[in-house]
């Protein structure tokens, strides 16, 4: 499986590169790559991150006063602190990588543009931590209603806090390994910190995808399911009531998922592309700088999914949108 590039490094060496080899044409010029750059980088991805920490924030404010005593909740609060890091770190490279910031001089002698560099190396892995969390939710949800008897034997509250645990420190020690075990310069291509970013990155991000996939499909097929038996029945029970609320938190976490799924949906074929055919990389003389800025695209629709989830949870969850008021609008809670 082919890594993600670290694609700072790599508009940088492609521009040398094209330079020394003036007879092979890129797809996009180096001059285009810089607009789509700023466009997309400094401009969008920015104020996307920007808007990330803000709503992220407020998420983890809001499921801290709900309480972490449902799976559910313990894995939207992880998912929101894992998509904090990412929104923070995303604003922290696009502000410290382009000029005219990114050529100021530390005093140690090096440039600004490593600090961003360094901070990549932050957000790639807690994108990876969000997609292992993304994907303990959708399956969670789906033994939920396959399996509903036997769900608390299988996820209760401990087992999925330890499963999100041991997933944050296996990223975490990806990201120590990506910025002490290379070392510093940040802004230097290294086989060893390409490793890592594979592991911890490329591959989580590639198999979780289809592991959301496969159950996100399986679990709209039974909602739909259960939409149709629901309005076969005339009466509804205290049994089916506690259904409908199983119901609506499987239509919160699709929906979740569902963003996951179109968000990711440009890596994953980027990565898939770069597997199957190994010559276009963003080191290609020709169709090089096509791919930087596909991946460029790609990381921004990647932080977006950091910051929209907020919408679906305020509109489709009765507990957060009470908890949301009572805490911003001084309004008195509807549910215990």
């Amino acid at each position: 499986m082919q890594e993600t590039p670290d694609m700072l490094s790599v508009i940088a060496s492609t521009n040398v590169t094209l330079n020394n080899v003036q007879h092979i044409s890129p797809i996009i010029s180096f001059y285009v790559l810089k607009i789509i750059g700023y466009v997309n980088g400094f401009v969008l991805t920015t104020l996307v991150g920007v808007l990330g920490v803000f709503t992220n924030t407020v998420n983890i404010c809001v499921y801290l006063k709900m309480g972490l005593s449902e799976t559910t909740n313990i894995s939207f609060f992880s998912l929101s602190i894992s998509d904090l890091l990412v929104s923070l770190s995303a604003v922290l490279v696009q502000l410290t990588y382009n000029p005219p910031v990114s050529v100021i001089k530390l005093p140690s002698g090096a440039s600004v543009s490593e600090i961003g560099m360094a901070a990549s190396f932050i957000m790639f892995p807690c994108m990876g931590c969000s997609a292992w969390i993304t994907t303990i939710l959708s399956v969670e949800r789906c033994l939920c209603i396959s399996t509903p008897l036997k769900i608390k034997e299988i996820f209760n509250e401990k087992r999925t806090m330890c499963l999100i645990l041991t997933m944050a420190i296996y990223q975490s020690v990806h990201i120590i390994l990506l910025l002490s075990n290379p070392g510093p310069p940040y802004d230097v291509s290294n086989a060893r910190r390409l490793h890592y970013m594979t592991s911890s990155f490329s591959a989580p991000t590639f198999i979780c995808f289809f592991v959301v996939l496969i159950s996100t499909t399986f679990l709209v097929v039974r909602l739909k399911q259960n939409l149709k038996w629901r309005n076969k029945v005339t009466k509804q029970s205290n049994k089916n009531s506690g259904s409908l609320k199983e119901t609506k938190a499987a239509q919160c976490v699709a929906a979740i998922c569902t963003i996951f799924i179109i968000c990711f949906t440009p890596n994953v074929a980027l990565i898939f592309i770069g597997t199957v055919y190994p010559e276009l990389t963003p080191h290609n003389l020709h169709f090089g700088t096509l791919i930087v800025a596909l991946y460029a695209i790609s990381t921004m629709f990647q932080v977006l999914s950091s910051f929209v989830n907020i919408f679906v949870y305020y509109t489709m969850s009765t507990k957060y949108r009470d908890n949301f008021k009572a805490m911003f609008y001084g309004k008195r809670d509807l549910e215990p």
